[in-house]
């Protein structure tokens, strides 16, 4: 059997497309079994039990629902994002959080399916300086926060790589929405590099893989630090040029020089030119392929009324193995904290 016909095969005919997956009604009874499942075995999130716990029964979820999720894991797809919808919440949820930090403490409904899903995906990782490491984090308007260019803002989120700057940044990281904004207006925007590559002059491509860019820290990881470090010039691009692999943030990602930062317009257009835009709705996970897409949010206007958009977070890598040499003591998913110059 060849690569190509083994990655068809793996496509469940209740697929929407490459990009989507929806369940049926069944499907989500199946669902919601296992996540009770799990809810009865643990109690709290952050914990290495309950990491284990998810990895051992994601594999009760439905036979479509799991193609859908390895498919995309070995293969990816061009539009560098899977969405699974119709996942099974409950219809009476909290108010959304207004806090910078808000973070999932208890193994609550939402919490459990995300554990589910990305153990699925890889190995749950989180990093001491994002919310004080913890595995699944609340994504929500935080007053005061409007124009801030992080996940507690409202304005128009600059397209970046997860954690650009971070030798383990995540491989997917998935968005659970618990609750769209009022208006259906905050759409979550992604753009691949597969297609954005064939818009890309061969010489502002040959700029973009050469070591002419800086990236800095993100404000979570420079404890309150003015000013944040960049590090040292590094590509934005690499792989092969039938699989392209991309690391930038639009917003922290710096030149280093005239032509570099001709290259950098360049691919920005590129990604513009091919960005995708969906509204979540409840029940809808977008799982992103990090190593390829970046991702953004249109601006809206939060009320802070209770019910403004509320998404979750949670990030995997393909194997701990890679990031052991960062991670607390042995049994830990989360990395300790980055020596800032």
């Amino acid at each position: 059997m060849t690569h190509a016909s083994l990655a068809d095969q793996a496509v469940d005919d209740r697929s929407d497309s490459a990009s989507g997956y929806t369940l049926s009604p069944h499907e989500v009874d199946q669902v919601a079994l296992v996540v009770e499942r799990l809810r009865s075995r643990v109690s709290e999130v952050d914990r290495p039990e309950t990491v284990t716990a998810a990895q051992l029964l994601h594999g009760h979820l439905p036979e479509g629902l799991l193609r859908a999720l390895e498919h995309f894991r070995r293969y990816g797809n061009p539009d560098g994002g899977l969405t699974i919808r119709n996942l099974p919440l409950p219809a009476d949820l909290p108010p959304t959080p207004q806090a910078v930090n808000s973070v999932a403490v208890e193994c609550t409904t939402s919490a459990a399916l995300l554990l589910l899903l990305m153990s699925r995906m890889g190995d749950p990782i989180s990093y001491a300086e994002e919310k004080h490491g913890a595995l699944i984090h609340d994504i929500c308007p935080v007053p005061g926060e409007e124009d801030q260019q992080q996940n507690t803002g409202a304005v128009y989120f600059k397209l970046h790589t997860e954690n650009a700057f971070h030798v383990s940044r995540p491989d997917f990281l998935g968005l659970l929405c618990l609750r769209p904004d009022h208006d259906q207006r905050a759409a979550s925007i992604t753009s691949s590099i597969s297609r954005a590559v064939r818009l890309l002059d061969p010489v502002d491509d040959a700029v973009l893989r050469q070591p002419r860019f800086r990236t800095r820290l993100a404000p979570s990881f420079c404890r309150g630090q003015v000013s944040r470090p960049y590090l040292d010039p590094a590509p934005v691009l690499a792989g092969s040029p039938a699989h392209p692999l991309l690391t930038v943030d639009f917003d922290d990602t710096a030149p280093c020089d005239p032509q570099a930062e001709a290259a950098l317009d360049a691919l920005h257009t590129a990604l513009q030119a091919v960005r995708r835009e969906a509204v979540l709705l409840s029940g809808d996970l977008v799982i992103i392929d990090n190593s390829t897409t970046v991702h953004g949010r249109s601006e809206f206007t939060p009320r802070y009324d209770g019910a403004d958009r509320w998404l979750q977070r949670m990030f995997v890598v393909r194997s701990l193995r890679n990031a052991l040499d960062l991670l607390d003591p042995a049994g830990s998913y989360r990395c300790r904290a980055l020596a800032v110059p």
